[in-house]
Parts: structure tokens; sequence; C-alpha cells
């Protein structure tokens, strides 16, 4: 399947939507439809391939009249649909003290690159058997491949305007969850999850390499520490802390910004080793498209300029609410969403980054955490964080042992402007604040408890 087929019918679905809005009275109007395919592999060595195959199919409508705006989305895309998705934005419509739709001057594309090949057919199973034999290789008789799960997904959408504006994209995702299972005196299951932006390119030695080191490491015997200590988190523990904090770069009312209680007297939020930014440009990263959720061209925002916050991310309803520069920074994951502030691909700068090895021998006993075991927590009010994780402790490149579950709090400020260096080993992972793209971090100086 191609995210092409759909790509006529989606244009049907707009042609009926558009001839029902124009006959009603309606003075602004935007409509969205989306088809996405994806099909699930598990492959488990001597079971035979299971598949899943999902379809999604819809329509969306937002409506604007006297004062009064609408949104409503209907499954499917014959003109049925459409005509239910208007509908049930005219039943909808509240009052709204602006248009929350943004003007035609705003709207406007960028260039993407063309959309990514699917993977063959039998990639999946293909990729299943070769990581249980790359890992049989490297890991020996300590762990066993349990499977692995691929996903892959195509997917195409159409926005269009009252004002004859009209955007449309097409794009594949391909990732993968590994399984391991550990032998020996603690026995138990390690999950990896990686992003594919290549599957032609995909390296299936390095992608063991990384799921048997991080594995094979919980093996080490147990050793427990605490006190003021250095911190290497690995990417996967640095999308998760990234995650937790992710409402800091959108836009907010003056009253509610909690800024201005985490940053120090200099103005900065982090060392001037962290930049941020949210990059729907950047052809690697999971969410890609020519603009953002509303029609804004896609851009690359800088959040956080080597340490000092610059920009926010705003929706166009929460840039004129809190009156924030309109970037382009509105999500819509699916036809049923309404356009949101939100993360694309929140991303760390690593282009002048430490190689993971260098990074890992470069602190006297250091505890690299290699996993979070719970949701990062984060009071901004407070100014305080929470990581529950486990981890190795390091003596350079030796490990001193495992440690189980380790449990770090503290000044989110001073944790971050802690930050002494960043890794090339930049990966992306998917959280509950969109996707991350972390690589390894080397902070100073963290209170650890046992």
């Amino acid at each position: 399947m191609r995210a092409s087929n759909y790509l006529d019918r989606l244009n049907a679905a707009a042609e009926a939507a558009r001839t029902e809005l124009e006959n009603r009275p309606m003075e602004r109007w935007e409509f969205f439809a989306k088809a996405s395919f994806t099909r699930e592999v598990e492959v488990a060595p001597g079971n035979p391939l299971e598949v899943i195959n999902v379809e999604e199919t819809g329509v969306a409508v937002r409506s604007v009249r006297g004062g009064r705006a609408g949104f409503s989305a209907a499954s499917g895309l014959e003109g049925n649909a459409s005509r239910r998705a208007v509908e049930g934005a005219l039943t909808t419509e509240m009052p709204v003290p602006a248009d929350p739709l943004p003007p035609k001057r705003l709207l406007g594309t960028a260039e993407v690159r063309s959309a990514r090949p699917l993977p063959a057919k039998g990639w999946a199973g293909h990729v299943g058997q070769e990581l249980a034999r790359v890992l049989a290789g490297t890991a020996g008789a300590h762990s066993r491949l349990r499977r692995t799960i691929i996903q892959e997904g195509a997917f195409a959408w159409i926005l269009a305007t009252s004002e004859g504006w009209v955007a449309r994209h097409e794009d594949t995702s391909t990732a993968l969850l590994v399984e391991v299972e550990l032998a020996g005196e603690r026995s138990g299951l390690w999950r990896d999850w990686l992003h594919i932006s290549d599957p032609e390119a995909f390296d299936l030695e390095v992608a063991a390499a990384q799921v048997a080191d991080r594995a094979l490491l919980t093996r080490s015997r147990v050793a427990t520490d605490a006190g003021l200590r250095d911190l290497i988190l690995h990417p996967e523990v640095s999308a998760q802390l990234l995650a937790a904090i992710a409402s800091l770069f959108l836009a907010t009312s003056d009253n509610d910004d909690p800024l201005p209680a985490i940053i120090d007297r200099e103005g900065r939020l982090a060392s001037p080793a962290l930049t941020l930014v949210d990059d729907r440009t950047n052809p690697d990263a999971p969410i890609t498209g020519p603009c953002d959720g509303e029609g804004l061209p896609a851009t690359r925002t800088l959040l956080v300029d080597e340490g000092v916050p610059r920009h926010r991310l705003a929706c166009h309803r929460d840039a004129v609410r809190y009156t924030e520069g309109s970037r382009g920074g509105a999500l819509r994951v699916s036809y049923r969403d309404y356009p949101e502030t939100g993360i694309a691909n929140l991303q760390v700068a690593s282009h002048g980054g430490v190689a993971a090895y260098d990074l890992l021998g470069s602190a006297d006993r250091a505890l690299y955490l290699l996993r979070t075991l719970a949701p990062v927590g984060f009071e901004a009010s407070t100014d305080t964080y929470r990581i529950i994780a486990s981890g190795v402790w390091l003596d350079g490149h030796t490990v001193r042992g495992w440690h189980p579950v380790v449990e770090l709090r503290g000044s989110l400020g001073r944790l971050l402007r802690r930050i002494e260096a960043v890794g090339t080993d930049l990966r992306w992972f998917q959280t509950n604040s969109g996707f991350v793209g972390a690589p390894s971090l080397l902070v100073r100086r963290q209170p650890v408890v046992g």
C-alpha cells in the first residue's frame, strides 16, 4: 500500500466538503482529511509471522461565522463523511473571542523531501530473523531475542481553506520494538524501541549492538552508591527528561509562566552545551510535512539557544492569545484532533557533541542511567524534578556494578545548567509529549539516593 493510493479519495472528499460548505451561511472554514495505513509484523523465533493491518480514514471541519466557531470530525472519505463533518461543525459552534483560523497571509508551505518508500515485502521478516542471528553472536548464552515487532505506516492528507488555499502531503514511517530475554541469576525482559528514518540504510549490526550493550549491562553485579555524583544520561533517559519539561517551550500567559522562577540571573535555563529546537523540516525526524497542523509553513523553531530560552511554540489561537509570534507551532496527528500547540520533533542540537565512547569515559565514579522506571516528574512551581531509573556505576569505561533502582531529586534549573557535554549518539523516541531526538548527556554533581 502507498499513501498515494488514497489521494484521489482525499481530493474527492475535499470537493464534496467544499460544495457542502459553500452552500452554507459561513464566513470562513477549514477542511482537513487524512488516510493512514499501519502494518504491524511480529517476528518470534520458531513461530509464524503475525501481521496486524489497521486502516484509518476521516475528515474534519472547522467553521467560523458571526463570532462563533465550530469543529467536528467524521470517519470515512465518502461524501456522507464530509456532510456529517460540516453539519457537526455547525451544530457545535460556540462564541469565541477571536477568529481561531489563521489569516491567509500566514498560510504557506515549505519544501520537504519526497515521500519515503515503505520497506519491500518480506523486509520485516528478514529483519527479525537477522536480529536474532546477530544478537545470538553478540550476547551468546546470556540472552536471546524473544520477538521483534516492526511497524510500517503510510499516510496522506489534504488541508484546504475557504480562501482557496490547499496543501497536500504523503509519507511513510518505520519503527521496530525489540524484546530480549535475559538468562541467568537476574533473568528478565529488555525492550528497545528504534525509529528507522531510512529502511534501506538500516544497519542491523549497529542496531543489534545497541540493544545488546544495554541489555547485558543489567547482568553486572549489584552496586549502590549515594551522594553528589556525576550523571550520564542515556539518550532514552535524556528524551524522557526533555519530554517531562516540554511545557516550558509552549506559549502561555505571563501569570502562568514558570520560566522566570527557573532561569538564573543571567537568563539561562541550561548550560551553553544545550541547544533545543523543534524541527519540522529535518528529513530524518519522525514528523515531517510542508506545513504545521493548520497551514503555516513548516519551520525549525529555536527554543533554547546555548542555554538561553529564545522562542516558544504556539498554534495561531495561542499566538494571538499570548502575543507570541506565529511560527507554525500547531500539531495535528489525527484527523480527529483539533489543531493545538504542541511539540512535533523536539531535538537536541548534537552537531558539536562528544562521541559516546569519550563521553562515557570522561567522568570518574559516574552513574550511567540506562532507563527510567517511572515517568519523570517535574513541578514547575517549585523548580523540582524527580527521576526514578536504573543504571550502572562507571569508573571511566569500567563498569563497577548495576544499580537496579535509583532516585534523583533536585532543582531542574541546576540540573540543566550542570550539563557539561552532549553526545553525538542522537536517537528518536516517542513520548507523551511528542517525538524527542536526544543524545547522551553528561551532568555534573547531582544528588543520588540509593
